[in-house]
């Protein structure tokens, strides 16, 4: 039947009756009403397909299509058939527009293929209703000239002919949307006409989502995408494509802004009474910060604070009763009379009386005393006379004793010194202290001392209750190098290197000796001096942590960076630490220290990562991590801890908030919130003044410390970033690598860098340029660009990104990439090119570093510090102890532009309320300190501690008292003014 059916057009009516005899088929039809038959033998070839019936192994397709101006092709392949033609639209086509190609099948089939091209024109001239088609036609043998046997060929299927297009216009195009998170939202996209019809696809920022691998999202047979639940990662453009063979389309971007509705937090506890007598007001607080509005979330709804009247009763201080009659004359003489402090009793915290004591005293005169008087001598009655006189010999004898206990006790201390001076006397060679001329000894008044030559570690040094009192000599080395004055004597004790007194100048301006004395003997430790007296490698890059023998030091982590590390003690007069080129320091005011005490304090900067604390992803470190001590130190009046911070105050809005953790120095901190900025109170635990790229904490308590900051609600905050690349000094190998850092903008973070690198013998390949990077998840993309002839990236595409919140979420330091480039033309040695920085969508912040190395040069420097000039120096320190962690003194100017007793004079006059407001209050606006101006009015002199802030974030500016001069004029306060007008006119 099958063999039947092939013998016959497909397109044909027929009617067949089929007559299976053996190993015969005959097939009877008709085609028109004409009878025809076609007979087949199995095994034996019958006379009219003597290589049997032909048929079709390969068809035309059922659609072909012109690409543009290119012509489909459409194929057949017949077996066992003498010839295929092909026709198209009712007309046969010519056979010099066929192809023909001949194979044989494994099973000894001959193949003939038959292949012909159809042009765009022949499609557009065609009218027909069914279009323009094709079909093959095959015959078991050739026909004679003028005949075509119908009952002998085959035909194949029809295979459609169309001209492939895609219309640029979409249907319908996505629209923006916003959607609340964890929503279900749909874009709707209905692609433009095509043929055939195109397939829609979508791209979030410009990448193609993957609908099978992601399953939040799902495309429609429409073509609609279908979020199932929106979260914050999947905002972003979003674009409809529709592409074909023709070509390939993409629709408007839509925004998807994926919102979150506020929510109050719990209410805070109530706050101390606004009051400081009668009837005020407390408050608590709560905020919207659970969540917090984002993306245009609806705010909160209700009060964020609640106010409640409250009583403080008023103190009242104590004032004298009257005095009570005197009482008789006693025994020795005397009389008594006595008050009480009643009238009223202080109640409520108010103050004792003043203005005397309880008790009054006199002697009796006028004969009120009992004793009978004959003449010169004085008889007391009674009994009373013997215990008198027992009296008298108990007190005389305890006197003698004491007397004699102090004369043994200077005794033995002459004894003791001179043992020393003997002692030191032998180690100079012969026996005798030096002797000097008067003009020498009076030189040795006027030179400025020494501090350069290395000390050994001191075995004595003076005893005071705080067990932490030490020189800092034992506690940091100096440079060996020194520097003799003129005319100085062979044996100074200033330029003698074997001498054992080191003449240090004490800042104090009150001291009436400009010198202090600290004797040196030889000890046991002469192994820690002969390591202190090795001198120093002239290099900011060295660590010698063998240098560390001061007590505070000892108690640090053995991570902390000894060039990250300032220390030094300071008494009651105050003082500052301070760290070059990190731009960290710590103001310890006058009076912060109990007076006749000493402490040893210390800043240092953790660069550990396993320092930094762990943030959400909105959050992000713009300080460096701090560390502060000694830690429970008792402090008066709160010091100043100053460092550098990179939030950009002029773009985007920030919410910030200090961070500290109280945990011991070898302990992993343990980070808490202590404030957050706007939200302070009396009982906030420090107070943040934040400039432009300064912080400033006032504080009580020293811990570690670190600000972290996030963007403010509806504010996209943006965070100043430093970007410095570095490469080896000399390449002689055909790999050239370029390391590229993004650090923050503070000097800290750059300083590190280039001392790490430095290590590594690498050179600043450009001065490090700013670069602004902004909230909101757009990734970090790095360039290299503008290659020199000779040198070949080795990267594909030139390019590469780091995500956002590696850079935004500041987990780690030193964070960087390299573009390595390959040497292929060894005779140029001149390497130039641009190395870009943008984030991706914002390219209006790009920074670009011009790159051109020289390798044929040598004796390369460097890398330079950020200040493109490196110090020597370690740390400073500006103290009133004479003492500093590298013995490296200061005028006492330096320390504070105010004098202590100028200071006191502007506090005598400030701090007292004036009605027109001039005051204190004033003051802090003018200098721009009054964000939370409760802090200051709660303490005893409001003045003092605005003062103390000003003296930190003024200590590298010189005009700065002319300026405080100038505010007190413009509020109007001149006789504060000609306070500093009439100490410091001089030179104003």
């Amino acid at each position: 039947m099958a063999n039947c059916l092939g013998c016959f057009p497909k397109t044909l009516g027929w009617s067949v009756v089929v007559l299976i005899m053996t190993g015969v088929t005959t097939c009877q039809g008709s085609v028109n009403g004409e009878p025809v038959i076609a007979t087949t033998v199995s095994g034996v070839n019958s006379e009219l397909t003597p290589r049997g019936m032909p048929r079709f192994i390969s068809e035309p397709e059922a659609f072909s299509y012109i690409i543009k101006n290119k012509p489909a092709v459409l194929t057949c392949k017949a077996v066992n058939a003498a010839g295929v033609k092909f026709k198209c639209a009712d007309q046969w086509v010519r056979d010099k527009h066929h192809t023909r190609t001949e194979s044989t099948l494994p099973t000894g089939e001959t193949v003939l293929q038959m292949s012909i091209e159809v042009t765009r024109q022949a499609v557009e001239e065609y009218f027909g209703l069914e279009g323009y088609w094709c079909e093959c036609v095959a015959w078991p043998e050739l026909p004679t000239s003028g005949s075509e046997p119908i009952s002998d060929r085959i035909t194949s299927s029809r295979g459609l002919v169309n001209i492939a297009y895609l219309r640029k216009r979409f249907v319908r195009e996505p629209i923006s949307a916003s959607v609340e998170i964890e929503a279900q939202v749909q874009l709707q996209c209905l692609p433009p006409d095509g043929s055939p019809s195109p397939e829609v696809f979508w791209l979030k920022d410009g990448t193609l989502i993957d609908a099978g691998r992601e399953i939040n999202f799902i495309i429609s047979n429409e073509g609609n995408l279908i979020i199932n639940q929106a979260r914050l990662a999947d905002m972003g453009n979003y674009t409809c494509g529709a592409q074909n063979m023709a070509s390939r389309r993409l629709s408007e971007s839509a925004r998807l802004t994926v919102h979150v509705n506020g929510g109050w937090s719990s209410w805070s506890e109530w706050s101390n009474c606004n009051s400081r007598c009668g009837r005020g007001n407390k408050r608590s607080g709560r905020t919207c910060t659970n969540p917090a509005p984002l993306n245009g979330g609806t705010p909160c709804v209700g009060e964020a604070v609640k106010r409640q009247q409250c009583t403080v009763t008023c103190p009242v201080n104590g004032a004298w009763s009257t005095w009570s009659s005197w009482s008789v004359c006693s025994k020795d003489c005397n009389r008594h009379r006595r008050r009480q402090c009643d009238k009223p009793a202080p109640q409520n915290g108010g103050r004792y009386c003043r203005g005397g004591t309880d008790l009054d005293t006199t002697n009796c005169t006028g004969g009120n005393c009992p004793g009978v008087y004959t003449g010169s001598t004085v008889q007391v009655a009674g009994p009373g006379n013997h215990n008198a006189q027992s009296i008298a010999l108990y007190v005389g004898l305890f006197v003698a004793v004491a007397v004699l206990a102090t004369i043994i006790i200077i005794i033995v201390c002459l004894v003791k010194r001179k043992e020393r001076q003997a002692l030191y006397a032998g180690d100079m060679g012969d026996g005798e202290l030096p002797q000097y001329s008067d003009h020498e000894k009076k030189y040795q008044k006027n030179v400025q001392p020494d501090l350069t030559q290395t000390i050994g570690n001191p075995h004595i040094y003076q005893q005071h209750p705080n067990n932490n009192l030490k020189c800092a000599t034992e506690k940091a080395p100096m440079l060996q190098k020194s520097t003799q004055p003129p005319h100085m004597p062979q044996h100074s004790p200033i330029s003698d290197k074997k001498s054992k007194t080191l003449y240090i100048q004490l800042p104090l301006e009150d001291r009436a000796d400009s010198t202090e004395k600290l004797p040196f003997k030889d000890s046991k430790a002469s192994l820690r001096s002969s390591m202190c007296s090795s001198s120093r490698p002239q290099s900011v890059y060295d660590s010698d942590h063998t240098n560390r023998h001061s007590v505070i030091s000892s108690q640090l982590p053995s991570n902390i960076d000894i060039e990250a590390l300032a220390w030094g003690n300071i008494t009651h007069a105050g003082g500052r630490l301070n760290i070059p080129d990190i731009g960290v320091s710590l103001t310890v005011p006058e009076g912060a220290i109990p007076e006749g005490s000493t402490e040893e304090f210390f800043i240092a900067v953790c660069r550990d990562d396993k320092d930094r604390p762990k943030l959400t992803d909105q959050e992000t470190i713009v300080s460096p991590i701090l560390l502060t001590g000694p830690q429970n130190v008792l402090l008066d009046i709160p010091v100043i801890i100053s460092f550098q911070h990179c939030a950009s105050q002029k773009l985007g809005t920030w919410q910030m908030a200090l961070y500290n953790s109280d945990t011991h120095y070898d302990d992993p901190p343990h980070w808490r919130k202590c404030v957050t900025l706007g939200h302070e109170t009396l009982n906030s635990l420090a107070y943040c003044q934040v400039d432009v790229d300064q912080c400033h904490i006032m504080t009580q308590h020293l811990s570690r410390y670190a600000l972290i900051g996030k963007s403010a609600p509806r504010s996209s905050a943006v965070k100043i970033l430093r970007l410095a690349a570095f490469a080896p000094a000399t390449s002689n190998a055909v790999d050239y690598s370029i390391r590229v850092y993004v650090v923050d903008d503070t000097q800290d973070a750059l300083e590190n860098v280039v001392q790490m690198e430095r290590k590594l013998g690498a050179v600043l390949l450009d001065k490090p340029k700013q670069l602004l990077f902004q909230d909101g998840g757009n990734n970090l993309c790095l360039t290299i660009e503008e290659l020199a002839p000779g040198w070949k990236s080795k990267l594909t595409a030139n390019y590469q990104e780091i995500p956002f919140h590696h850079v935004w979420s500041s987990n780690q330091n030193n964070l960087h990439c390299s573009f390595s480039v390959e040497h292929i033309d060894r005779s140029q040695q001149r390497l130039s090119c641009k190395i870009g920085a943008y984030q991706k969508a914002i390219l209006s912040n790009r920074t670009v570093l011009q790159i051109v190395r020289n390798l044929g040069e040598q004796n390369i420097p460097a890398a330079p510090s950020p200040s493109m000039k490196l110090h020597h120096q370690r740390s400073s320190t500006i103290s009133s102890s004479g003492c500093s962690s590298m013995v490296t003194l200061h005028p006492p100017q330096q320390a504070f532009r105010l004098p202590s007793k100028m200071k006191a004079q502007l506090c005598y006059l400030i701090d007292i309320p004036v009605p027109k407001g001039n005051d204190w209050r004033m003051l802090a606006s003018a200098l721009g300190c009054d964000r939370y101006i409760n802090y200051f009015a709660s303490k005893p002199s409001p003045t003092e501690h605005i003062l103390n802030l000003w003296e930190a974030r003024n200590k590298d500016r010189d005009t700065c008292l002319t300026d405080l001069m100038n505010i007190f004029r413009v509020i109007e306060r001149p006789d504060a003014a000609e306070v500093i007008e009439k100490d410091a006119g001089a030179w104003l």
